[in-house]
């Protein structure tokens, strides 16, 4: 495969609210080492390296994030230029349309692969499989998606309804819905069918054709990016922007074919605590301990421990998340409800944000 107009687009300006305590606005969860002696950001950077130069890797991420992102990227040699720094949080909508236009500008036969950098992906060879197949679908005029086989009832991610394409690849189906965290019946209803798989927020399209589907369906955003894609400019008009998921924006709007290219990567998009657990190797008893923890009689549990030993006698289905000033405990299935809790802290005005 010729890779020579092959780009990344890594989104890194979230805040990862559901992975509280760890995860804080000043240090967001792509920033930390929460698997691996690698960061999140690094895990994402490596895992496209094979198919793309660091000269054609952009990062989108936030005015707050640029020393410690530059610090992070520094050892793959990305060029300083290409980390591009949002104002204020936008959503997907507008990061990607920026990224699209500025390099656009650069190549017009650009191909983009689109990744969040806080998500998780343990097969790498199966992934980048994925990925040739979906450059390949791309240029042929394709928004694809990477549709993920679910493995539980998750109601955090949202769902893809799928059916075979005809006259084309086997590998691809068309999106025939997009379903945004369903409740626990209808998610166990989807996963029965065999038809719906998680929607994995990863992306592969040309430049041009997601611009001309954001014209269509974004038009202001369209607009008003595409008239000057440069910082200077961007800084200037960024606040009159709408706050939009490329999901709601343009994909669940697209007249044009939607594909999705389905597998099992080890994937998480790690946006609550038992996703981790649900994805990383458990013990005898179904734990995952990261860290110094020490468990008697424990079973089905994630523990975070880094920063100090941590015991537990007799607990079941839980999470146990342990910093340096903050200590979460709840219950495994109610893992999604941490982001309210964040919400709360931060309309105190807490110092734990």
């Amino acid at each position: 495969m010729n890779n020579s107009h092959i780009y990344a687009v890594i989104l890194a300006g979230g805040f990862g609210t559901r992975f509280w305590p760890v995860s804080r606005r000043d240090k967001p969860k792509q920033f930390l080492q929460i698997i691996q002696d690698k960061t999140l950001l690094d895990l994402t950077v490596a895992r496209v390296m094979p198919l793309v130069a660091a000269k054609n890797i952009f990062i989108v991420t936030n005015e707050r994030y640029k020393k410690v992102t530059a610090a992070q990227l520094s050892k793959f040699r990305i060029p300083f230029k290409n980390i591009m720094l949002e104002p204020l949080g936008k959503n997907t909508a507008p990061a990607i349309c920026w990224a699209a236009s500025r390099i656009r500008h650069l190549d017009p036969e650009a191909v983009l692969i689109c990744l969040p950098s806080d998500h998780m992906v343990l097969h790498q060879s199966r992934f980048l499989g994925r990925v040739r197949q979906a450059i390949s679908a791309a240029r042929r005029g394709h928004l694809v998606t990477f549709g993920i086989v679910p493995t539980r009832p998750e109601t955090g991610y949202g769902y893809l309804q799928t059916e075979r394409m005809k006259g084309v690849d086997s590998s691809l189906a068309r999106v025939v819905k997009f379903t945004e965290k369903p409740s626990k019946p209808t998610a166990q209803r989807f996963i029965k069918s065999g038809k719906y798989f998680w929607n994995s927020g990863m992306f592969v399209w040309k430049a041009g054709t997601i611009l001309e589907e954001m014209k269509h369906h974004l038009p202001e955003v369209s607009y008003m990016i595409g008239k000057n894609p440069s910082p200077a400019y961007i800084k200037k008009i960024w606040k009159k922007l709408p706050k939009i998921s490329i999901d709601h924006g343009v994909l669940e709007r697209s007249h044009n074919v939607v594909a999705v290219i389905a597998g099992k990567l080890g994937w998480s998009d790690l946006g609550s605590w038992e996703s981790l657990w649900d994805t990383l190797k458990k013990d005898k008893n179904g734990n995952v301990f990261i860290g110094q923890v020490k468990s008697f009689g424990c079973r089905d549990c994630l523990v975070y421990a880094h920063h100090r030993p941590v015991s537990l006698i007799g607990l079941s289905h839980c999470i146990v998340a342990d910093t340096d000033d903050a200590l979460l405990v709840c219950n495994k299935e109610d893992s999604q409800k941490v982001k309210e809790l964040v919400e709360t802290l931060i309309n105190e005005r807490s110092k734990l944000i």
